[in-house]
């Protein structure tokens, strides 16, 4: 079950920080450029097809302008609602 949870947040997080990258309008080419990860790597974070280290976590956040328990809130959040 921690598993499941985890790829849930997992995702949750993913998606909160799609969400936050469409607020702020900034490209993955330009969200990858002030992180230093790769683009590719960038879009499986952000899609939820890898998970994302605490430290790229916290780079993208930066370059997104959101603090880190703001989307570990909004993530949380969400799973409460779809049932977790």
């Amino acid at each position: 079950l921690m598993g499941e949870y985890g790829d849930a947040f997992n995702d949750a997080v993913a998606t909160e920080l799609r969400a936050q990258r469409a607020r702020v309008r900034i490209t993955f080419d330009d969200l990858a450029e002030q992180t230093g990860l790769a683009k590719t790597t960038v879009l499986n974070y952000l899609h939820g097809r890898r998970e994302i280290p605490m430290s790229a976590f916290a780079e993208i956040c930066r370059a997104l302008g959101v603090e880190r328990s703001a989307i570990f809130d909004a993530a949380t959040k969400a799973l409460e609602k779809s049932g977790w």
